[in-house]
This record gives C-alpha cells, structure tokens and sequence, in this order.
C-alpha cells in the first residue's frame, strides 16, 4: 500500500516537475569575452558589470518576445591565442547568436575570422562608436545602478558606457529579429543590426 502510494506521489511530482519545464522561457546566449585577467585586466571587470547590468534589465522587464537573455563571459587574458579560442567555444554553441568583444585590437583581429566563418555577429569594443570614454559623462542613474551590482563598490571606468551601449544595440536588434521573424537566429540578429542605430548613454551606436 505505501509502495503504490509513493508510485502516486513520485508520479505526481514528476508531471508538476514537467509542467513547470513546459513554462520555462527559451534562452538567448550574448557572448562577452574581454581580459579578466592580466595586465588588462582592469578593462574585463570593467565591462562585465556593465554587461550583467544590461541583461538582468531586459530580463526584470519581461525578456524579449518570450525569450530570457543569458551572458556567456569568457577571459581571453588579453593573449591573441586565448582569444581564437573563446571565439571557437562561443562558436560552436547554437544558443549564442552574438558576441561582445574582445576590447584590444590584436585579440579582436584574431578572433574576427572565427565569427565570421561561423555566421556569428560580433561587435568589437575599442573601435568608434565603442571607444573608451570618461566615466565623469555617464548618466547618474546608470552610475548609481552599475555601483549598485558590484561586489566590492566599484565605479565605472572607460569601457562601463560603450559596454552598456554595446548591448544596447544588441538587445535591440534581438528585438527586432523576434518582431520580423518570430525566432532569434544568428542570421536574423545581422540583417536586424545592419542600418540599426541605438541612441545610447554615450551616444548614438551602431555596428561599424
């Protein structure tokens, strides 16, 4: 009798385990690979609470068209072969249907022809209109929510505006993909973000 009634029970907890993953929002994974460690390391912690900041906002107003924005940060140390790497691993994941990187030209150069070769929109940081800034310029609301989300009170530096931008421009052109499609795709997210412009906090943005 306790048999059959612990089947009932696990059987019970099983079609509610299943319901409750027939509701879970698809994901979308953006990529950010930058120096989190090293010498530049300074510009990897810098963009990455920018990033979180970005996408823990489109995720508390609903997400985009259903789907759940995830960020996938990869350190590639600032070092060229590092950096092929994390573009490979990013790559070969079908959930990332974009990339933010790699903030140095040399890591960013080699990295390119993984992109490319793999359909994958990258927008790199440290070329116009993503180039450092002073952080003195950024609005006080977003100051006061980047320093909320950091550990250890820190403030924004250089790269905490265009990063922000940077995925700004990129959310919106996920947006747009879903609205003219009705998926995300990797192919759909380019055609939205090529004539794409994002009046962001450093300025108007755009793909380059």
């Amino acid at each position: 009798m306790w048999n059959a009634a612990a089947r009932g029970f696990a059987l019970a907890l099983a079609l509610l385990l299943c319901a409750g993953c027939a509701s879970v929002d698809p994901v979308v994974k953006i990529g950010l690979v930058a120096p989190f460690e090293g010498r530049h390391r300074d510009i990897g912690y810098d963009a990455v609470y920018s990033a979180r900041l970005a996408v823990r906002q489109v995720n508390e107003a609903g997400g985009i068209g259903g789907y759940r924005v995830a960020l996938v940060a990869l350190d590639d140390r600032g070092d060229e072969e590092l950096a092929r790497q994390a573009a490979a691993s990013l790559a070969v994941d079908p959930g990332v249907v974009a990339v933010i990187g790699h903030y140095l030209p040399q890591t960013s150069g080699r990295a390119l022809p993984v992109y490319e070769q793999n359909g994958l929109p990258f927008l790199q940081m440290g070329i116009s209109p993503f180039t450092a800034g002073d952080p003195q310029d950024l609005p006080t609301e977003f100051t006061a929510d980047y320093n909320a989300l950091t550990p250890f009170d820190e403030t924004p530096g250089p790269f905490a505006g265009p990063t922000y931008d940077a995925f700004g421009l990129l959310l919106a052109a996920l947006a747009k993909a879903e609205e003219n499609t009705g998926t995300i795709t990797r192919s759909s997210v380019q055609e939205s973000l090529d004539g794409l412009k994002y009046e962001g906090i450093t300025g108007e943005v755009y793909q380059p």
